[in-house]
């Protein structure tokens, strides 16, 4: 699928943003600014609570709670996101159940460490991600790291002017239309969690293998943009579906 290039994002990579949180292209191919959603709602939302509590635990979560508790709680949590007894923002919503999925994986691993008595909490061998809380220009790459390697989301970066980071294999065919737009696409490894192993593992394509149709869009692409003048680019693109722009309702 080519994602549908939406000029919301040259406002979004004009600003300088430091509050922390972002905004993400959805699996299916929107937009959600995490950033303006949080400033709206309590809290920055469920979404950043929630992972900083499941991802950081705390010392009171770490002495009331087992790990076996909590992941119980994640699996109802599930359950409810999932038959839609949460109503909660669409968007932030399905953000939210790739997380508990990804934390589901986590806290059933015998590799995830929860020891009360040290009140020691370590789930790196498991994520492939060290145990600290980073934050670059004030976001917590944790998060980012995760939407974008496990959770199949793609961050639109805010001090990399027209830059997008992504774990996706097929770069010029989603993002045809945005590097039509003169974006670097920056790829990192994706995750898979391995359940023989019961951890999160690079999953990488080989620098030797490219499909034929990645080939030929690439080509495609250089051509282009080595000939037409950028304003004029916007009839190559090759998903011209017009989409509503509820970047925080729907």
């Amino acid at each position: 699928m080519t994602y549908f290039y939406d000029d919301y994002v040259e406002q979004y990579g004009k600003i300088d943003k430091f509050s922390g949180y972002g905004t993400y292209i959805m699996p299916n191919g929107t937009l959600f600014d995490v950033d303006t959603y949080a400033s709206i709602a309590h809290a920055g939302g469920f979404v950043i609570p929630f992972f900083r509590s499941y991802m950081h635990p705390d010392k009171d979560e770490i002495n009331y709670y087992s790990k076996e508790e909590l992941l119980s709680y994640l699996i109802s949590w599930k359950e409810a996101l999932l038959t839609k007894k949460y109503d909660v923002n669409p968007k932030e919503q399905q953000m939210r159940l790739h997380l508990v999925q990804y934390f589901i994986n986590i806290y059933k691993s015998n590799k995830s460490i929860w020891d009360w008595e040290s009140e020691r909490v370590d789930f790196s061998e498991v994520t492939g991600i060290p145990n600290i809380e980073e934050n670059w220009y004030g976001r917590d790459v944790t998060l980012k790291s995760v939407l974008v390697q496990a959770c199949n989301y793609d961050s639109i970066e805010s001090q990399r002017y027209r830059t997008i980071t992504t774990s996706k294999f097929n770069i010029y065919e989603t993002f045809y239309d945005y590097i039509l737009h003169d974006y670097q696409i920056f790829q990192i490894p994706k995750k898979v969690y391995d359940e023989n192993l019961q951890q999160y593992i690079d999953y990488k394509q080989s620098i030797w293998f490219m499909s034929d149709s990645e080939l030929r869009l690439k080509a495609e692409l250089e051509s282009i943009c080595k000939e037409i003048p950028l304003q004029e680019r916007s009839q190559y693109c090759r998903n011209k579906s017009k989409i509503k722009r509820y970047y925080f309702l729907n």
